[in-house]
């Protein structure tokens, strides 16, 4: 059993709020991450396998709808592969970035990397359909 007495929030008088935001940063300067810093990046990484499964689909999906149309697709699935590799690629990255920053600054970077993603999704989708059937 443990002492409440001896715990973070009562020795130093914050609330466990405070106490896990403060656990969270002395890892954070270590090098290492918090349980806070990894809920937050789990539930980006749910945000990131969705833009995964979306890339997926269309990678599934176009290349068929192109031959239903009677067009050959060509490239169309190398480039759509690309998207495939973003977001996995793109939420390793902000992961290395954001592992000693404050929570405030981890849920940043995994948010501008979501934008770069999003971004990078949305041109490969433009660069597919430029060089597919007009």
């Amino acid at each position: 059993m443990t002492d409440d007495a001896t715990t973070p929030a009562k020795v130093e008088g914050m609330s466990p709020i405070e106490a896990a935001i403060d656990d969270d940063t002395k890892k954070s300067a270590r090098g290492g991450i918090g349980w806070l810093g990894l809920a937050v990046a789990i539930l980006f990484g749910i945000v990131y396998a969705y833009f995964l499964w979306v890339a997926i689909s269309n990678f599934v999906s176009v290349p068929g709808e192109y031959r239903a149309l009677g067009f050959d697709p060509g490239a169309v699935p190398g480039i759509l592969a690309i998207g495939i590799a973003v977001p996995p690629v793109v939420f390793a990255a902000a992961f290395l970035v954001a592992r000693r920053q404050k929570i405030l600054g981890k849920a940043v970077v995994f948010l501008v990397g979501l934008t770069v993603t999003a971004g990078l999704g949305l041109s490969v989708m433009a660069l597919a359909s430029a060089i597919g059937p007009t």
